[in-house]
C-alpha cells in the first residue's frame, strides 16, 4: 500500500514539472520575442554624470536565442550578474566590475545560464519564479548595486 502511495506522488510531481517546464518555455519565447523598452525613466536624472555609455554586446551563446543582448547588470563584492534580453541569468563568481568582465560574461559561449528571470510590470525581476528583485541605482553605496537597468547604463567602469 505505501509503495502504491509513493508511486502516485512521484507521478504527480513528475507530470506537474513537465507542466511547469513547458509553461516557463512559453514564457520564454514571449519575452524574446518582447521589444525593448528605450524611453527615459525617473532613473535617468540620476546617470546625468555618467559619461561612458557602453552599447550592448550582441552574442551567440544560447541555445533558445541566436542574438542576446544585456539587459540587467548587477555587481557586488560577491559577484558579477548578468541580465540578458531571453530572460536567462549568468553570474561570474569573484569577478569585480570591469569591461574585461563584462564583455566575458557576453561572448561566453560554454557558460550556461542556471537562472531565469521575468520582467514584470512593476519593474520588478522574478527570478526563477518565486525571488523578486527590484533594479534602481543607489549612488551611495560603491561596492554594490546595478550597473545597467533595462539597457541603460548608469555605472562606469
Amino acid at each position: 500500500m505505501t509503495r502504491l502511495l509513493i508511486i502516485f506522488i512521484l507521478s504527480l510531481t513528475l507530470f506537474s514539472c513537465n507542466n511547469k517546464s513547458k509553461e516557463s518555455q512559453l514564457k520564454e519565447k514571449e519575452l524574446a520575442t518582447e521589444q525593448a523598452d528605450t524611453t527615459q525613466s525617473s532613473l535617468g536624472a540620476q546617470a546625468a554624470d555618467v559619461d561612458t555609455q557602453i552599447p550592448p554586446i550582441v552574442t551567440k551563446n544560447t541555445k533558445k536565442s541566436k542574438n542576446r543582448k544585456l539587459r540587467f547588470l548587477h555587481y557586488s563584492n560577491v559577484d558579477l550578474r548578468a541580465y540578458f534580453d531571453d530572460g536567462t541569468i549568468i553570474t561570474c563568481p569573484r569577478c569585480d566590475l570591469t569591461k574585461e568582465n563584462v564583455e566575458n560574461l557576453q561572448s561566453n559561449i560554454s557558460e550556461e545560464s542556471l537562472q531565469t528571470y521575468e520582467l514584470k510590470d512593476d519593474g520588478s525581476l522574478l527570478i526563477d519564479g518565486w525571488k523578486h528583485e527590484y533594479p534602481y541605482v543607489n549612488k551611495k553605496e560603491s561596492y554594490e548595486g546595478w550597473a545597467m537597468i533595462n539597457y541603460k547604463w548608469f555605472v562606469k567602469y
